[in-house]
């Protein structure tokens, strides 16, 4: 027999329940959550270092650089920059003694007077009478031997006065000084003899007096004093040194 209809709580068990149950809660578990966590965010994200960038290759070595050609000696010496030369020695004229210039330039003037007028020749004829003069001078150079001799003593006195002031590499044997007074001495004595020893005579002729005469001219008087200043100067100097 069915019990369909006579079954109480059937009609219950079919109908819908008017108050759902409750979702139970799922329990809690101690096994990690199989879904992964989101990623994180780059402002969470602890800073990674950059990647270590790649070793570089090793470069190639580079081939040697063959030396220059030598540039020949002519190149050399024109590449080369020039060397000064050392600055010559300067003369100090300065400190030259006044007694020395004195007597190196009265040889200098003595020297060159033997060239200047040293006489003057006038003759002179007494003809039927009238006079007729003519006159001539002439250097100390034609005037004979001695005015030769004073030139040869006046050079060599320039000569002991430049070796005495210019090369101190050569020692003389005696002091400048002392040859100077000595040639000097010798030089005033000749030019005086010359300064006194004047030609000069009358010849006779037919008719009349043919009168010859030699005076002294302005040039033996410079050779006078150019002497006296060699002396004077080789004795001032001679005092310096000794004092």
């Amino acid at each position: 027999m069915s019990t369909e209809g006579n079954d109480p709580t059937a009609g219950e068990d079919d109908s819908p329940d008017p108050t759902p149950e409750p979702t139970p809660e799922p329990e809690p578990t101690s096994e990690p959550d199989p879904t992964p966590d989101p990623a994180p965010t780059e402002s969470l994200a602890a800073p990674q270092p950059p990647p270590a960038a790649p070793d570089p290759e090793p470069e190639p070595e580079p081939a040697p650089t063959p030396p220059p050609p030598t540039p020949p000696p002519a190149a050399e010496s024109t590449a080369a920059a020039p060397q000064s030369a050392p600055p010559a020695a300067s003369f100090d004229f300065a400190a030259v003694p006044r007694s020395v210039w004195i007597s190196a330039g009265g040889a200098l003037i003595l020297l060159i007077s033997v060239f200047f007028s040293w006489y003057t020749a006038t003759a002179s004829a007494t003809l039927a009478g009238g006079t007729v003069s003519r006159s001539a001078s002439g250097s100390g150079w034609d005037s004979g031997s001695g005015a030769k001799l004073v030139a040869l003593l006046a050079l060599v006195i320039l000569v002991v006065w430049a070796i005495d002031l210019f090369a101190d590499n050569i020692d003389l044997p005696v002091p400048a000084s002392l040859v100077a007074l000595v040639l000097g001495g010798l030089a005033l004595l000749i030019v005086v003899i010359k300064f006194f020893s004047k030609p000069g005579s009358d010849i006779p002729s037919f008719g009349g007096t043919v009168h010859f005469s030699v005076s002294v001219a302005w040039g033996l008087y410079v050779a006078i004093l150019a002497a006296i200043a060699v002396v004077v100067g080789a004795y001032m100097h001679m005092n310096e040194s000794s004092s």
